[in-house]
């Protein structure tokens, strides 16, 4: 096991607003779904297991590694303190040789939830319904969940797959959806917020495919219910990754006859991957006067309709790999981020020297003022006359 480089991971959120409402969660998590686009893939494995990521004090995050599936690449979700993210966030990437193989540190099963159809039973985790099979994949030699459209008018079966494993999540913590399709095609709508005959809403993407419908309408769209612009085009077709985040900031409380309710920030977001280098959309609706009397999020529900082919034999399905489910209470607050790979900041800026001797931190009393390695230091009150950081100095004192 030998290292073989030490790089930076970057991530920029956009749309900054610090939080107004309290969250419970201690972590964040980051799904790093685009490494393999960086311009140093070429030192990492195609299963990315060769990588470590720490904050910048050096402490290891936990990671699950994420498996390819057919053209779909690697991701890594690293679960990273909300005390070390901020609107620049900065993680280090530890890169050993390609034979090196680490294993998942990050369990699921807590703040981190999880339905692989390679080894989960599916009727643990959905409601059961007439549509649901679990099938051989030839793909990755594992299996898939197919959930098909049944429409039932009487509403005495689900006609769509529902999770029953991930509700009374907090909703302060946010909530962050990624779904691995093998198929998902054609006219579906996805709502990360839903209860069984109820009217519980988080987000919601919709895509339609009118020539998949009995309307006769040549459109295809997709769209996202807090989204002020919509896409002129299927997002998810064939075998996508659907990333689908929503935020529930608490701005304002109170009760009336119908009980206690909270207002809140509301920003969602889905999009074909994580990060903006993804096809996504995203909205925020600041303010929203609507009052909510639930605390926790309910349910996630995925719903083919419609037909499957312009022949309307058959109805529409979606093939699921992973369902996967977790809090994000800052970065989903805020706008898409932009993450990249770089080199390793070196350290740079104004040192403090007296004669020959440099002291990498200044103290009053026990109060620490000035540490020359920590670039993210909060403002302590120590200053640096103008007269001396206006001018092109490469060392000071």
């Amino acid at each position: 096991m030998t290292l073989q480089e030490e790089l930076q991971i970057n991530i920029v959120m956009s749309n900054y607003n610090q939080r107004s409402g309290s969250y419970s969660s201690n972590y964040d998590y980051i799904l790093l779904d685009n490494l393999a686009n960086s311009s140093y893939s070429n030192l990492f494995r195609s299963d990315l297991k060769n990588l470590k990521i720490k904050t910048k004090d050096k402490t290891e995050c936990k990671v699950l590694y994420l498996p390819a599936y057919g053209s779909q690449k690697s991701a890594i979700l690293a679960r990273v303190p909300t005390s070390k993210i901020s609107q620049t966030t900065k993680l280090l990437l530890d890169v050993y040789d390609t034979g090196t193989t680490f294993s998942s540190t990050l369990s699921t099963g807590g703040e981190v939830l999880m339905f692989d159809a390679n080894s989960d039973t599916y009727s643990s985790f959905f409601m059961n319904y007439s549509g649901l099979s679990i099938n051989n994949d030839s793909t990755d030699g594992g299996k898939f969940l197919r959930a098909k459209y049944v429409p039932i008018i009487d509403g005495s079966s689900p006609i769509s797959l529902f999770t029953t494993f991930v509700s009374s999540q907090a909703l302060a913590n946010n909530r962050v959806t990624v779904a691995r399709f093998k198929r998902i095609v054609g006219n579906v709508d996805v709502n990360d917020n839903a209860t069984y005959h109820g009217s519980t809403v988080g987000s919601v993407m919709m895509q339609v495919d009118g020539s998949l419908t009995t309307w006769g309408i040549d459109r295809k769209a997709t769209a996202l219910n807090w989204a002020d612009d919509e896409k002129e085009h299927l997002m998810f077709n064939g075998a996508k990754t659907l990333v689908m985040s929503s935020s529930w900031d608490e701005y304002n409380h109170g009760s009336d006859d119908e009980g206690t309710y909270k207002q809140y920030h509301i920003h969602g977001r889905v999009g074909t991957g994580f990060s903006s280098s993804s096809d996504f959309l995203e909205g925020f609706s600041r303010n929203n006067p609507t009052k909510y009397y639930d605390n926790n999020f309910a349910e996630v529900e995925i719903s083919p309709t419609f037909f499957a082919t312009e022949e309307f034999e058959e109805f529409n399905y979606v093939d699921l790999k992973w369902l996967l489910i977790f809090p994000s209470p800052i970065i989903s607050a805020n706008g898409i981020p932009t993450i990249t790979v770089t080199e390793r900041d070196s350290k740079h800026g104004i040192r403090l020297f007296k004669g020959s001797h440099e002291y990498p931190k200044a103290y009053k009393g026990s109060t620490l003022l000035w540490d020359a390695n920590d670039e993210d230091m909060e403002n302590t009150g120590l200053y640096i006359p103008d007269k001396i950081i206006n001018h092109n100095w490469d060392w000071v004192f």
